[in-house]
């Protein structure tokens, strides 16, 4: 859990010194002098690598408690089973590949990012192979940005 926090802490301060390297400010939420697109987006990031490393551990500390994911076909699943599912090497590998990632919404309290998945592999019985539309949701609980929620949507063959 350390090594999570010193990871998220380190890509912040490299995202923060990137945008004064560049002479950029980054975007601000007036009330809070916060970068919440820019914070959001990052912990984005570690939710992936954490589901491709299968690091539950990261997992487990970037989910809020009451944390829920809409998986393709309406499957509802809680913190814990997806902590689980993350954790568990036996399920299978999955090559994710994120892409026009977006902050369609951020407040000083709440963000929601959208972006396009592409997912190869099976898991257990479910192949995912395809590609995705996949919404996250962040929260501001007691101070830290947690993963309150998401929602996958297979897209269309083309």
């Amino acid at each position: 859990m350390k090594r999570a926090y010193g990871l998220g802490i380190t890509i912040l301060l490299i995202v923060a010194s990137g945008a004064l390297a560049l002479g950029q400010a980054p975007k601000k939420v007036a009330s809070e002098g916060e970068d919440v697109a820019g914070t959001v987006a990052i912990l984005d990031h570690v939710w992936l690598d954490a589901a491709h490393n299968h690091d539950g551990e990261t997992a487990a500390w970037l989910f809020a408690d009451n944390f829920v994911e809409i998986h393709p076909g309406g499957i509802l699943v809680s913190k814990k089973q997806q902590v689980d599912m993350i954790s568990n090497t036996k399920l299978g590998d999955l090559a994710i590949q994120s892409s026009d990632i977006q902050v369609r919404y951020a407040s000083p309290d709440v963000a929601v990012l959208t972006d396009t998945t592409t997912i190869r592999g099976k898991q257990g019985e479910t192949n995912y192979d395809g590609q995705y539309r996949v919404m996250r949701v962040f929260a501001k609980q007691h101070g830290r940005w947690r993963a309150a929620g998401a929602g996958i949507a297979r897209l269309p063959a083309q």
